[in-house]
């Protein structure tokens, strides 16, 4: 029979690839919901660059709060540009984590807060490399049902799990259309 000299290689290679994709959450479903979120209190970095990079800012931005003698809470990051319309270079993001009201912080960060809030909110638990993906494909295919399409600014939140063998859950906001 033909089909058994493929198996070796759907073992192998195939089968590997999927049950890591879907350990890292690749088939969960994404959650979409309006609800009233907020509000938050942040200290951040200004990024400009390949929104690829922010996680190596939030590394960054991390250390400082502890420098500073602040524990960082629920990362958070504000994404002004539209990846599909602005190039990589001139993207605009704010990467940071939640803080309590009133904390201060020195150069080069900041702090700002985002009031409470109508929004559209996109959730899936799934690992930081593949949740954006799904959560703004979900979001985006949500909203083109209604003939409407993403709007920027989004805030990102990533609640890390505290398990090994769970993902984080990935809440993605965007003003209510």
């Amino acid at each position: 029979m033909p089909y058994k000299r493929y198996l070796p290689f759907l073992f192998a290679f195939v089968l590997p690839i999927v049950l890591v994709y879907a350990w890292w959450g690749g088939f969960n479903a994404v959650d979409i919901r309006t609800e009233t979120r907020g509000p938050y209190t942040y200290a951040y970095i200004e990024y400009t660059g390949d929104y690829a990079k922010l996680p190596s800012k939030l590394e960054e931005v991390r250390r400082q709060l502890k420098a500073q003698g602040i524990e960082p809470g629920l990362p958070i990051t504000v994404l002004y540009s539209d990846p599909a319309v602005v190039a990589k270079s001139e993207r605009r993001a704010r990467i940071g984590c939640l803080v309590p009201p009133g904390t201060a912080v020195k150069a080069p960060m900041r702090i700002d807060a985002i009031s409470s809030r109508p929004v559209l909110v996109a959730e899936v638990r799934a690992g930081m490399l593949i949740a954006p993906s799904r959560a703004y494909q979900a979001l985006g295919n949500h909203l083109a049902e209604q003939d409407k399409a993403i709007r920027m600014p989004t805030v990102e939140l990533y609640a890390a799990s505290d398990s090994v063998l769970e993902m984080g859950v990935l809440t993605v906001e965007m003003e209510a259309p």
